[in-house]
């Protein structure tokens, strides 16, 4: 089992910025004194150096440089670098999210599909249109991919078999964040219904997950403090 991130900065277009950067740091050290998976990173050319470079305060054991753009698809679809690299793992993995703080002791299950958690929703419509078979059965709960992995690559191969199709047009604009959600989530959590997978969750106690655009804000004073932790040294630098 490993564990992998991805950056996609859209050919240079996103590079991170420094409070984004302390985020990644954190995630992947704590990883790193938590646990003992390898931890790899899959990034573009053009953002190679930032997380390789001195001023990243964290290690990855193996860098990958994925070409995503080879795939055009529509800035919109931020999920979209995500989708082309679970498609080219060949060994169990979890892909975590990089504003993700992981506790000791945390673990992952062995699973055809591993996830954050399966979760309710509300949207439909966008999920609908956005779907990767046309069926008006939903699946019971979604699969989220907040963190994801297992060892069913099949599937992960056949949600990005649909995706680079889908994803190169602009998704609805009034319902942008269901297409979003809809071309990964929901396509996958159909997916594993048509063939039977199990979705294992992980121990909900075992990781923080800082989610939402206005992490700083809404989060600071606990990330300064695990920051120190994990580092022994204060976030603000």
């Amino acid at each position: 089992m490993k564990v992998i991130y991805s950056y996609n900065s859209y050919g240079g277009k996103n590079i991170p910025g420094a409070w984004w950067l302390r985020m990644a740091e954190l995630s992947v050290g704590s990883m790193r004194k938590n646990t003992n998976y390898p931890v790899e990173l899959y990034c573009d050319a053009e953002s190679e150096a930032v997380f390789t470079g001195e001023n990243f305060g964290a290690q990855f054991d193996k860098v990958h440089v994925v070409d995503f753009m080879h795939y055009p698809h529509h800035i919109a679809y931020w999920n979209f670098g995500k989708l082309l690299v679970y498609s080219l793992q060949e060994e169990p993995f979890l892909h975590v999210d990089f504003d993700t703080y992981f506790k000791r002791g945390f673990t992952i299950p062995e699973g055809a599909i591993v996830t954050e958690c399966a979760r309710d929703y509300t949207f439909v419509r966008g999920f609908k249109e956005a779907a990767i078979l046309p069926i008006d059965q939903i699946p019971e709960k979604l699969i989220c991919s907040g963190l994801l992995g297992g060892s069913a690559y099949f599937a992960y191969r056949e949600l990005f078999d649909f995706a680079k199709k889908q994803c190169q047009t602009s998704p609805h604009e009034s319902r942008a964040m269901e297409y979003l959600i809809g071309v990964e989530e929901f396509n996958l959590s159909q997916i594993a219904d048509f063939y039977g997978l199990q979705a294992v969750e992980l121990a909900k106690d075992s990781f923080l997950h800082f989610q939402g655009a206005n992490k700083r804000e809404r989060y600071d004073g606990i990330i300064c403090d695990l920051y120190y932790i994990t580092f022994g040294k204060s976030l603000h630098r």
